[in-house]
């Protein structure tokens, strides 16, 4: 159940351009009870002027693709107004960019509209009670995002032999073409494929030059 009391729902405000959904989710709260909507806007602007009117909330709602304002550039003074007052983002967008915007511009959750009712309840649940929710295929998406900004443990960096061979490797050239090239030995231009093949994780050529260009040691560009 909804972090409450008998004597004091939880005030929701809902910015929604679609007035459908809008309702629908409004249902929804009704449905389930321990929440009141107090308002719902099309809207930031109009939602911005209730709230200065003297409007007040514990939850927030809101779309990212409005008319007008954009409910990132919303998210920002929706904070200001009401700094108390936990806001959830609710939308169709999936890209990593309007994510990782309305989390900056202080968003505590964020969530797909795709999801069902049920989703729905308990994801406003969680950011009422102090978590951050995300949609998971947004936690997913944030989490291989900072897998590949992650430094790469030392051990594991190719040297710049090893990524000499790799790249001549990528251009065709067998392995005594590649010692000939860089005045090695058949032998030595082995030994620096099979550690790329170690460092990388991997145990094909084209699987080495594919990985070494996702971690940015090669740019075949």
């Amino acid at each position: 159940m909804p972090p409450t009391t008998k004597e004091k729902p939880i005030r929701l405000i809902l910015i929604e351009d679609h007035a459908d959904f809008r309702e629908s989710v409004s249902m929804v709260l009704e449905e389930r009870g321990g929440y009141q909507c107090v308002g719902g806007f099309s809207t930031m602007e109009d939602a911005l002027e209730a709230l200065r009117g003297g409007l007040e909330a514990d939850l927030v709602l809101s779309d990212l693709g409005l008319p007008g304002m954009s409910g990132i550039a919303g998210i920002r003074k929706v904070r200001e107004i009401l700094p108390h007052a936990r806001v959830l983002v609710l939308t169709a967008f999936t890209d990593k960019a309007k994510v990782f915007a309305a989390l900056e511009a202080g968003a505590h959750g964020y969530l797909v509209k795709a999801g069902s009712a049920a989703r729905l309840m308990d994801t406003l649940e969680e950011v009422l009670a102090g978590g951050t929710p995300l949609d998971p295929k947004i936690a997913g998406m944030i989490l291989q995002t900072f897998r590949q900004l992650s430094p790469i443990p030392e051990a594991e960096a190719l040297s710049s032999r090893e990524c000499e061979v790799l790249q001549l490797s990528a251009k065709g050239m067998n392995r005594q073409e590649i010692a000939d090239e860089l005045k090695i030995s058949q032998h030595s231009a082995t030994e620096y494929i099979k550690r790329s093949f170690d460092k990388l994780h991997v145990r094909s050529l084209p699987a080495a030059v594919s990985e070494a260009i996702r971690r940015g040691f090669l740019d075949l560009s």
